[in-house]
């Protein structure tokens, strides 16, 4: 029987687990536990369970200081199991700002269920009207939440490695004209120019949304991940009440419950592609530039937002219908491997900055791989990357844990574009890395996983 892991306890065991081999400069390390056959059976199962904390809890903290005393809809985390008859691998996908601490959560995933650490996709939707997931001393019932968010994330695992089924998997894509870049440049009365969020219609946006299914022996889908670059904005402070914020699964939410309606049983898991620069076209908070100053003004929206949000929701589930549309082909014989590494980018100011370390993790469904990020990548390095893998369908995400705590530390937070740090543009003053490196290495990185996992 296994042992009972509660995130609250037993963290020097947790810390003490083996630790990560150092890495140099462009160097990886590599942790590959994959069939080796060819063609295998797939085999999917998938869950989700309700993380919306009870109303007695509230008020809790959210993403940039939110005061969460409501709730406007559900907020859930998903599983998808994914395996070839032997050792199962995880998706899981949390409504929220970001997946709850690594070192406890998915440690404590990783034993509960046998599954290696590497083996288990985690990230988050990215969501700004979620709660946070860590304790607050100061508020008991953080501790509370932070325990049923473990629970519910355990139990929605098991049920879906019970629920595992021979399937197939087929992806399609369509295109989704609800994001739009938000790198703008403000020109200033006294004539100077300067960056920060906003409205930027002509500048690069991905507008590929992307969609995995995976189907029953009958047809009948089981799960599906939907892939898209935009920030979960639309509901950011809303006002729910004077006094707060109601929590929601933003866009996201709307379009997984969508496809989870229309197709009874199956979960939907939106993962966010590399939005670091890419908002809704409209969000409750907005930004313009002052007629007179041409100062950029900040603007909350006094009515229509979860509209808004509805709005947008129908929209992209239309497309994600249009995406399934265009799945040419399925296969049942996916094999399913993973990998994760690091690797080093030259510094942005070698006189005074080491280099700086950059993470991935991988999780290759045959000829589909997922490259998973914990920063926020600007889209421009997300569609260079996909661009110019070795695997035509590569989806690239922000908002995935690459390493627990312990190990060597990728870099986390925004990381720009070279236009943007060369025009010192929004979000480009914490300066890790060398103008010219950041797409090459983090393409290196991920072909260099991709091979690892190689069929052939």
């Amino acid at each position: 029987m296994k042992m009972r892991f509660t995130p609250l306890n037993n963290i020097k065991s947790i810390k003490a687990m083996k630790s990560i081999q150092k890495t140099l400069f462009l160097t990886i390390f590599v942790f590959l536990f994959s069939p080796v056959a060819l063609a295998q059976q797939l085999y999917v199962g998938a869950a989700k369970r309700i993380t919306t904390p009870d109303l007695e809890w509230l008020p809790l903290s959210g993403v940039a200081r939110s005061n969460l005393i409501g709730v406007i809809d559900d907020i859930y985390v998903r599983v998808i199991a994914l395996s070839n008859g032997d050792e199962p691998s995880l998706i899981v996908t949390f409504d929220a700002g970001g997946p709850p601490d690594a070192s406890t959560f998915l440690v404590g995933l990783s034993q509960h269920t046998g599954i290696p650490i590497e083996a288990i996709y985690y990230g988050a939707t990215h969501g700004h009207t979620s709660p946070s997931v860590r304790v607050n001393p100061d508020i008991p019932s953080t501790e509370l939440y932070v325990n049923f968010v473990y629970d519910q994330m355990i139990e929605a695992a098991d049920e879906a490695i019970k629920n595992l089924q021979p399937a197939s998997v087929g992806i399609g894509y369509s295109k989704s004209y609800i994001n739009v870049n938000r790198q703008r440049f403000y020109e200033l009365e006294e004539g100077d120019v300067v960056g920060a969020q906003g409205y930027n219609p002509t500048g690069p946006s991905d507008k590929t949304l992307s969609v995995i299914r995976f189907s029953d022996m009958t047809g009948d889908p089981i799960a599906f991940v939907v892939h898209y670059s935009m920030h979960l904005t639309s509901m950011y402070a809303n006002r729910l009440t004077e006094d707060g914020t109601g929590i929601s699964g933003d866009v996201g939410g709307q379009v997984s419950r969508h496809l989870e309606n229309k197709f009874d049983g199956a979960i939907a898991n939106w993962i966010p592609g590399t939005a670091g620069n890419q908002n809704p076209i409209l969000s409750n908070e907005y930004f313009t530039p002052n007629p007179v100053t041409g100062k950029q003004e900040i603007q909350m929206m006094s009515r229509a937002v979860v509209e808004l949000m509805e709005f947008y929701g129908k929209i992209q589930f239309a497309d994600a219908l249009t995406a399934l549309n265009n799945i040419e082909t399925e296969t049942s014989t996916a094999r399913i491997s993973y990998a994760k590494g690091l690797s080093s980018l030259p510094p942005y100011d070698a006189s005074t900055q080491e280099n700086a370390i950059i993470g991935l993790s991988l999780m290759r469904i045959g000829d589909i791989a997922l490259a998973g990020t914990g920063g926020e990548l600007f889209n421009e390095i997300g569609v260079y990357m996909q661009e110019h893998s070795l695997l035509e369908h590569t989806l690239v995400s922000n908002q995935v844990r690459t390493h627990v705590e312990g190990d060597d530390q990728p870099i986390s937070g925004y990381q720009p574009n070279d236009y943007a740090l060369v025009h010192d543009g929004w979000h480009t003053n914490n300066r890790r890395y060398a103008i010219g490196s950041v797409e090459g290495g983090y393409t290196n990185l991920m072909n260099k996983l991709i091979k690892s996992t190689d069929q052939n």
